[in-house]
């Protein structure tokens, strides 16, 4: 049951990522002429990697990796 939350959390995972792609590709489309847009579209894209990170913890206590951040003893 775990490798199957596992692989379902990648799913969710590989989606976040294209989505944060696409909110720079968009950030870098429009600072020129929209400065407002771009900052939000940023802000977007951090707070999905925040997610993929939280997502790649909770995939490693579905395979009973553990996960301590960078830096962790």
């Amino acid at each position: 049951m775990s490798e199957e939350h596992a692989a379902e959390l990648r799913t969710i995972r590989q989606e976040f990522i294209r989505r944060r792609r696409e909110h720079i590709r968009e950030a870098v489309r429009v600072l020129p002429a929209n400065r407002d847009a771009a900052v939000q579209d940023t802000r977007d894209a951090i707070a999905l990697q925040a997610e993929i990170e939280a997502l790649d913890r909770a995939i490693a206590d579905e395979r009973d990796e553990g996960y301590l951040p960078k830096g962790a003893a």
